[in-house]
């Protein structure tokens, strides 16, 4: 603010404008030294902002226009709440028409380089978008690797009904996977454009492009092993963990087939124990690298919920499984590519 006094009486006109100017030009001064420290101050600021790591994530639309193969699916999206044995609920979604990437950065100086999609599961009608997704995100975010949450195009449909018995559930099972096959091709599209825009924003994230995996449970973990089995090597994960999930296609995997992390619960209601011991066999016959954690009891989706079994400490694995992998740490983060 300018700075003002008053001038005594008798003094001309002339020194009153001398006196004026030169209380103007200290003034002047004084307003161009504290625009340096704001503009500095403003620049720190700013600096701070882009390195720590946002509260919200990053949302990313996944298809530049109109998603193919779902112009007829409309309407909100829809959220709810899933009620958990212990009487806290997580957060689920439906009718996802436009899917995106959730995307959660490291904090400063802890990145390594590794990026992984996370696929909720859900039937493919909904996603636990929570303890299957955000959850897992934040997870792998502490751990220094950028994780892209994939909501994938989901459709509400008729509630699943649990079996009564093995025999039951493996019948299930399969009738599910026949009557839900177009849905799982939309999901498993949503996942290669979802490889192809992570690898082709490498930069940006500051992350390897021969360094992103794809994980996913139930669903999400039948939409994992698509893209694994239905890519092209420009859009194949280098990594992959299907968590209780299944290999619905009949294929060999390629000799350049990524090294998987497989987990699922022995009492699992929906997903018959076998379909995980299929993928397993499959990349073992092919001479594949492959782990296998099978739990004695957690059910289906337990993902991150904690139930004070040990199948609570499948992250540990997991965590172990990444470091020997090399995922975690060994070479420093590529530095983010700004335009």
């Amino acid at each position: 603010m300018m700075r003002v006094e008053a001038i005594p009486a008798g003094v001309s006109l002339r020194k009153r404008r001398c006196a004026f100017r030169i209380w103007n030009g200290v003034n002047m001064k004084w307003c161009g030294l504290v625009a340096i420290v704001l503009v500095h101050m403003a620049a720190m600021t700013a600096l701070a902002s882009a390195q720590e790591p946002a509260s919200n994530p990053e949302v990313i639309r996944l298809w530049p226009g109109t998603p193919p193969g779902t112009t007829d699916w409309t309407g909100p999206e829809t959220s709810d709440a899933y009620k958990l044995p212990d009487g806290g609920s997580v957060r689920t979604v439906s009718n996802v028409t436009t899917p995106t990437l959730l995307a959660y950065r490291p904090a400063p100086g802890t990145g390594n380089g590794t990026a992984v999609i996370v696929c909720p599961g859900g039937g493919f009608t909904e996603l636990a978008i929570e303890h299957e997704g955000e959850m897992v995100a934040r997870w792998l975010a502490e751990r220094g690797i950028t994780a892209f949450v994939l909501k994938y195009r989901v459709h509400p449909g008729p509630a699943i009904v649990y079996p009564v018995n093995k025999q039951q559930m493996v019948e299930m099972f399969a009738k599910r996977q026949r009557t839900k096959q177009a849905r799982r091709r939309i999901a498993i599209i949503d996942g290669i454009q979802a490889m192809h825009y992570v690898r082709a924003n490498a930069g940006r994230f500051a992350i390897a492009p021969d360094r992103v995996g794809m994980m996913g449970f139930s669903a999400g973990a039948l939409t994992t092993m698509g893209v694994v089995l239905d890519s092209t090597s420009a859009d194949r994960p280098n990594f992959a963990a299907p968590i209780y999930g299944a290999m619905i296609e009949d294929k060999v995997p390629s000799k350049d087939a990524p090294p998987l992390f497989i987990a699922l619960a022995q009492d699992d209601e929906l997903v018959p124990t076998q379909e995980s011991l299929k993928i397993y066999s499959r990349w073992t016959d092919a001479n594949l690298p492959a782990e296998l954690h099978i739990y004695a009891k957690g059910g289906h989706g337990f993902g991150m919920v904690k139930q004070n079994l040990p199948v609570d400490h499948w992250t540990e694995a997991f965590e172990a499984w990444l470091k020997a992998g090399g995922w975690m740490g060994g070479q420093p983060a590529p530095a983010a590519v700004t335009k």
